[in-house]
C-alpha cells in the first residue's frame, strides 16, 4: 500500500505541476495571439516599414485613385509590395482622409492576416514548416487552437491533483503535499524578469511596437505565478499549523 501512495505522490506531483504550468502559459499565449495584441504589434511594424517614406502628395494621389476605382466597385485592391494587395472597403476609403488612409490600409493588411484562410489544420500548418503558413501561431485559427487546448490543460491539472490528494493519508499531508507543489511550480517563474533583461536587444523598427506587449506579456505571466506561489504559502503554512494542532489534541 506504501508503495502505491509513494507512486501517486510521485506522479500525481508530476502531472499537477505540468499541466497546471501548461494551463498558466496557454492563459497567455490566448492573450498575447489576440486581434488586439496582433494589431498592435503589427500595425506599427507596417506603417514603420511599408508606409513611412509615402509623401502628403502620395497619399492623397491614391485616395483619388482609390476613389476613381470606387466608382465601379464596393471593395478595391492596394497594391503594398512585391505584387501583394489588400482588399479596401470603398465605404471606408470614402470616409477618410488623407491622414487616415495609412491606418486604414494597415488595418485590412492586419485583419488579411489574421483572418488568413491557411487551407490546413494548425497542425498540418506548423509541421510544413513554411514561412507564410507558420503565420497560424500568431493569426486567429492559432488563437483558437490553444483556446481548444487550455480545457485538456486544467483537466490533466485536476487528474494530477486528485493523485495527489488520494495518495496523501491525512488532511495536513494534503495540505503542505499541495502547498509544497505549488511552491515548487510558481517559485522559478519571480525570475522572468531577470531573464527578460538578458534577451537580445530588439531591431528598432520594431522595438516600439513589440517590446510593450512582450513587456506587458512577462508581467502578466509573472503576476499568475505569484499568486500561485502566494497560495502555496498559505496552504503549507495551514497545513503544518494543522500538522501541529493536530499532533498536540493526540497527546492530550
Amino acid at each position: 500500500m506504501g508503495l502505491f501512495r509513494g507512486l501517486g505522490k510521485f506522479f500525481g506531483s508530476i502531472i499537477f505541476t505540468t499541466f497546471l504550468v501548461l494551463a498558466i502559459l496557454l492563459m497567455e499565449l490566448v492573450d498575447f495571439t489576440s486581434y488586439d495584441n496582433f494589431k498592435l504589434i503589427a500595425s506599427g511594424i507596417f506603417e514603420e516599414q511599408l508606409l513611412s517614406g509615402i509623401s502628403e502628395q502620395d497619399l492623397s494621389d491614391l485616395r483619388s485613385f482609390l476613389l476613381f476605382q470606387c466608382s465601379r466597385t464596393d471593395k478595391v485592391n492596394v497594391p503594398i509590395f512585391g505584387g501583394q494587395a489588400v482588399i479596401v472597403k470603398c465605404d471606408d476609403v470614402k470616409n477618410s482622409n488623407e491622414s487616415q488612409l495609412p491606418t486604414l490600409i494597415t488595418t485590412a493588411l492586419v485583419d488579411s492576416l489574421y483572418y488568413k484562410d491557411f487551407g490546413c489544420s494548425f497542425v498540418e500548418c506548423v509541421r510544413s514548416a513554411s514561412p507564410q503558413n507558420l503565420l497560424i501561431i500568431l493569426s486567429n485559427e492559432g488563437n483558437h487552437f490553444y483556446k481548444s487546448l487550455q480545457i485538456y490543460t486544467w483537466i490533466g491539472a485536476g487528474v494530477g491533483l486528485a493523485m495527489l490528494l488520494v495518495s496523501i493519508g491525512t488532511w495536513a499531508g494534503r495540505l503542505k503535499g499541495v502547498g509544497f507543489n505549488l511552491v515548487f511550480t510558481g517559485l522559478p517563474f519571480l525570475l522572468l524578469g531577470y531573464i527578460s533583461s538578458f534577451m537580445p536587444a530588439l531591431p528598432p523598427e520594431i522595438e516600439s511596437s513589440v517590446k510593450p506587449v512582450i513587456d506587458n506579456l512577462t508581467s502578466s505571466l509573472k503576476d499568475k505565478f505569484i499568486i500561485v506561489l502566494v497560495i502555496g504559502v498559505i496552504l503549507l503554512a495551514v497545513g503544518y499549523a494543522l500538522g501541529f494542532y493536530l499532533s498536540r489534541k493526540s497527546k492530550k
